[in-house]
C-alpha cells in the first residue's frame, strides 16, 4: 500500500501565506506601512504578546504545536524594538495574567489592558513608528453585546489608542480580532494606519508580522460593512430575543440593506479596502 505522508513545515508555510494574504489593511496615510528593520518600534498593548489565533469551542480547542504573538513574531524579523517599553508590559502581565474564563467557552471577550503611564509614552515619543494591538475573541455560547470590551473599545484601550497617537505621528493599530468592532475612533484619534488581521491560527503572528514589514501583500477584502455606529444596523433593535428575531428589512440583510435603502441617507467612503458608512 503506498503510504502517505504530512509536511508540516510545508503546511505551515501555508498557513502563514494564507493568513498575511486574508488581512485587511482599512488604513495607511503617509506610507506608514511598512515597517523598516534600521527603524525604532514602540509595540502596545497586551494582546500584542498573547496572539488570539482563533475564536472559542470546538475550534479553540485544536491542538498546535506553538502560537508565537505579534510582538515575538516581530522579534524573529529582528527589528529594532522598544526593550524598555517591552519588559514595563512583561511585568504588568506577570501580576495580571490572561483570564482563561471557568468552564467550557467562558474566556471573556476582551482581556484588561494595562493602564497608560508617562513612562510608556515616552517610549513611543522617541520610537520612528507606534504600534498598538487591540484583541477579541469570539466562539460559541456566548453573544457578542454593545458594551466595552465587547464591539466597543474599554477605557484603557481608548485612552491607549489616543494618547499613542497624540505622542507619535506613525502610529498603527492593529485588531487581532475574529470580527467588526466600533471603528468610530478612527476619526477621533487619526491614526496613520489600521489593520485587521483577525485570528489567523497558528502562524497568525508571523503572518501578521509579514503584512506589517510589507513582506506580504494585505489583499482581503472585509465581509461585512462597518457603519458609523452600531444603531445604524436595521437588525440592532430586534435582536436576542429568547422567543423570535424579526428580520424587519425583508430580504435585505447586510450589505444589500445599505445597498438599497442607505444611499440617500448615507454617504459611501471606500477607503482602501474598508467601507465604512459616515452620515452625510
Amino acid at each position: 500500500m503506498k503510504q502517505f505522508g504530512l509536511n508540516m513545515e510545508n503546511y505551515q508555510k501555508l498557513a502563514r501565506q494564507a493568513a498575511a494574504e486574508g488581512c485587511v489593511l482599512l488604513e495607511n496615510r503617509n506610507h506608514a506601512l511598512p515597517l523598516e528593520k534600521e527603524e525604532r518600534i514602540a509595540v502596545y498593548g497586551r494582546i500584542a504578546f498573547t496572539y488570539y489565533k482563533s475564536g472559542l469551542g470546538s475550534g479553540g480547542l485544536v491542538n498546535t504545536g506553538k502560537v508565537d504573538g505579534i510582538l515575538d513574531a516581530l522579534k524573529k524579523e529582528n527589528l529594532n524594538l522598544d526593550e524598555k517599553l517591552e519588559e514595563i508590559y512583561r511585568s504588568w502581565i506577570e501580576k495580571h495574567p490572561f483570564d482563561e474564563g471557568e468552564g467550557w467557552g467562558k474566556v471573556p471577550w476582551s482581556q484588561e489592558e494595562m493602564p497608560v503611564t508617562e513612562e510608556m509614552l515616552a517610549c513611543g515619543e522617541k520610537a520612528d513608528a507606534a504600534l498598538i494591538v487591540i484583541g477579541r475573541t469570539a466562539g460559541e455560547d456566548q453573544d457578542n453585546t454593545d458594551a466595552p470590551g465587547g464591539y466597543r473599545l474599554t477605557k484603557e484601550e481608548e485612552q491607549l489608542i489616543q494618547q499613542v497617537c497624540q505622542r507619535n505621528r506613525r502610529s498603527i493599530v492593529v485588531l487581532n480580532t475574529g470580527n467588526i468592532m466600533d471603528m468610530s475612533w478612527v476619526e477621533r484619534y487619526h491614526p496613520q494606519a489600521v489593520l485587521y488581521v483577525w485570528q489567523g491560527g497558528q502562524e497568525g503572528g508571523h503572518a501578521a508580522a509579514d503584512v506589517l514589514m510589507g513582506k506580504v501583500n494585505p489583499s482581503g477584502r472585509l465581509t461585512d460593512t462597518i457603519a458609523q455606529k452600531i444603531s445604524d444596523y436595521p437588525s440592532d433593535t430586534c435582536f436576542g430575543s429568547e422567543t423570535e428575531n424579526v428580520y424587519q428589512e425583508d430580504i435585505y440583510v447586510g450589505y444589500r440593506y445599505f445597498e438599497t435603502f442607505a444611499k440617500k441617507k448615507y454617504s459611501i467612503h471606500l477607503d482602501m479596502a474598508c467601507p465604512i458608512l459616515r452620515f452625510l
